[in-house]
């Protein structure tokens, strides 16, 4: 395989933009793990913030936070000491130091110097998962709110990096995003269910319990002078910190608001939603209240009575910032967005694209050197891994998806998502057929035969059914498992397809006769992948308690198992020749296996924040492609890797 095409590849998920200035060719190599070429993607979008002096934005994504030039749109440094899924950020005061706060794991919130991308200090604390950062006025302390082993909220001193100050308080669930702290740490808020929490910091005391009127709460967000609080679910409430009492409802989204911020002048409320809507509410000062005034406007390119709207994004908002005189704010969507408007105008320019969801498909074509991508988004592209040429295929639809599969001549997708159909997509003439299932349960996998002739659907109900695709027509529907789905794979020869179930049991189908063959092991485990081998005699599964076992395809005889221990399996490949097997980690890691000797070739392959989801070897078997959940596909180069290890 020609590297040069391989770099090429991750260059396209930017815009012209950003090639002009010459960070595109960069970016896809910094922070690289061992053994990786490239890195395809740039992880999907938690945060985003401008600097308070307009010079900066960051954008927390699932591998670290991105640093980008405002004027140029140029990538400046990305924060990632190792991968880490930053859900939350915060600025200093004079844009100096940036907070950075990860779902999940030890050591969890970072300040870094934002001139020089060095990570400054770690705070410790019981936090697990942070969800709410925000600095001092003067910058000298920073508070964080999130979730341990209970509800959580600190104060550390930034020179040093010592705690000043924590409570815990009592909350059985968060909703959403729905934890915040005030500006100047006065008050943390949370929501969960129908009921929001307010917390006096300085005492640690629960100042109010409020039941919300507006259904459950799913965002929240204080105003600038910590005086109101916003909270969002279709209908946005305001309500008086100090008394708690409600103030009024803003009415207009008829979608759950993922995201509430106030420009920092208090007089403008900018809220999102799931359905990738933005409104902008105007809001007056009355004495020491807010009063409303009316809807400024909303970002949606069509009238609203006297009213401009606009947007342009397509799914769930997950950040919404202004810069700091209020005239810009930035947009960052799950449709792998980031869009600046201009408040006054509603004019808007694409800042960046390339941010992805979780990868749940990835393989080659027959052609031997396309690399055909699907994510979590409904985000589907096609590679040309000679010429990095690529081709996305516009599938505009109203779901996230469970699942993908491409046909090996790259022509069709089938897509399973919420519901219990399948849509068919050609790359070329986009939607054209709905294949309505018996399924009960949202579909989880999905998998094309050899031949392309047939479909295999497996849903949450535990059933699976085949499929005719040319005359689209059900073949039949395959009952033995109980639980949900987790893995779908046909033989090579296309006779054969196996299955593997939350409900732990495996089973052999014979396409032809109907007739399953169940896999049995001494220890009862569930498996989360499967896969035959190039010649089709053997099966591989892989299970979450770390082990891979090895089976005779023919006959459902355990084999063997592989030597060590594989953590939590959540992929599998072999190699082209079947030497080489890979299995991918819920948390992260791949390890290459030699079949020969079931032993371990390398141990263990870091790069990726979240479980690898998918993986697939080059066809000349040098290079592999890992897909996660984290959002990117990290390419990696074998043969430098075992030489390496020799």
């Amino acid at each position: 395989m020609k590297k040069i095409g391989i770099l090429s590849i991750a260059c396209i998920f930017m815009p012209t933009l950003f090639l002009l200035d010459g960070f595109a060719q960069d970016y896809t190599q910094w922070h690289l793990p061992e053994g990786a070429t490239s890195r395809l993607g740039k992880g999907s979008i938690n945060d985003a913030k401008f600097s308070p002096d307009g010079t900066r934005l960051a954008v927390a994504t699932s591998i670290g936070v991105w640093i980008y030039d405002t004027h140029t749109g140029g990538e400046i440094a990305l924060l990632n000491e190792e991968p880490r899924d930053i859900v939350t950020i915060a600025f200093s005061p004079d844009s100096k130091t940036l907070a950075s706060g990860a779902r999940h794991g030890n050591s969890t919130v970072q300040v870094w110097d934002t001139t020089t991308g060095k990570e400054l200090s770690t705070l410790d604390g019981d936090i697990d998962w942070v969800r709410s950062l925000g600095f001092s006025a003067d910058g000298k302390t920073l508070a964080g709110a999130g979730v341990g082993a209970q509800f959580r909220f600190y104060v550390w001193d930034v020179s040093t990096g010592r705690e000043v100050s924590n409570f815990t308080w009592q909350q059985d669930r968060i909703n959403g995003d729905a934890l915040v702290v005030s500006p100047n740490h006065r008050f943390v808020a949370s929501a969960g269910r129908n009921t929001v929490f307010l917390s006096d910091t300085r005492t640690g005391n629960l100042t109010h319990t409020i039941e919300s009127d507006i259904d459950d709460v799913w965002s929240l967000a204080f105003s600038p002078d910590g005086k109101t609080l916003a909270g969002g679910h279709t209908t946005i409430r305001l309500w008086d910190v100090e008394t708690g009492d409600p103030m009024f409802k803003l009415e207009g989204h008829t979608r759950t608001v993922t995201s509430l911020v106030f420009s920092p002048d208090g007089k403008i409320l900018a809220s999102g939603d799931t359905s990738g809507k933005i409104m902008l509410w105007a809001i007056d000062a009355s004495g020491n209240k807010l009063t409303l005034r009316h809807l400024l406007r909303t970002i949606t390119g069509e009238p609203l009575s006297n009213n401009r709207t606009f947007t342009e994004h397509k799914r769930p908002i997950e950040a919404l910032a202004f810069t700091a005189d209020g005239k810009t704010l930035v947009s960052a969507s799950r449709d792998n967005t980031i869009r600046l408007w201009d408040v006054d105008t509603g004019n808007q320019h694409l800042m960046t694209k390339g941010h992805t969801e979780s990868i749940n498909a990835l393989g080659f074509l027959k052609d031997g050197k396309t690399l055909a991508s699907g994510s979590f988004d409904c985000t589907l592209r096609l590679w040309d891994t000679e010429t990095g040429n690529q081709q996305l295929i516009p599938v505009e639809h109203r779901w996230f998806a469970f699942s993908f599969a491409f046909s090996q001549d790259g022509k069709m997708v089938a897509i399973g998502s919420v519901g219990n159909d399948v849509q068919l997509w050609d790359a070329e003439k986009n939607f054209f057929a709905t294949l309505v299932t018996a399924h009960k349960g949202f579909i989880d996998e999905l998998t094309f035969s050899p031949d392309d002739k047939m479909l295999a659907s497996g849903s949450r109900g535990g059933t699976i059914e085949l499929w005719k695709i040319l005359e689209r027509q059900r073949i039949s529907i395959l009952e033995g498992h109980t639980d949900e789905i987790n893995a779908l794979t046909f033989s090579p020869d296309g006779k054969t397809l196996a299955s593997a179930s939350m409900d732990e049991t495996m089973l052999l189908w014979n396409i032809d006769t109907g007739r399953k063959t169940a896999l049995h092991t001494e220890r009862t485990a569930e498996a989360r992948a499967l896969a035959f081998s190039p010649d089709g005699k053997t099966l591989v599964s892989g299970f979450v308690d770390g082990f891979i076992h090895l089976w005779d395809a023919a006959t459902g005889e355990h084999i063997s198992i592989f030597m060590g221990h594989a953590g939590r399996v959540t992929a599998l490949a072999f190699a082209p020749d079947g030497k080489t097997l890979a299995n991918g980690s819920r948390d992260g890691s791949i390890r290459l296996w030699d079949t020969s000797t079931n032993t371990l070739i390398r141990d263990v392959l870091s790069g990726h924040s979240w479980a690898v989801n998918k993986l697939a070897f080059s066809p000349d078997g040098g290079t592999l492609f890992s897909g996660s959940r984290d959002g990117t596909i990290l390419v990696w180069d074998l043969n430098s890797l075992t030489d390496a290890d020799r």
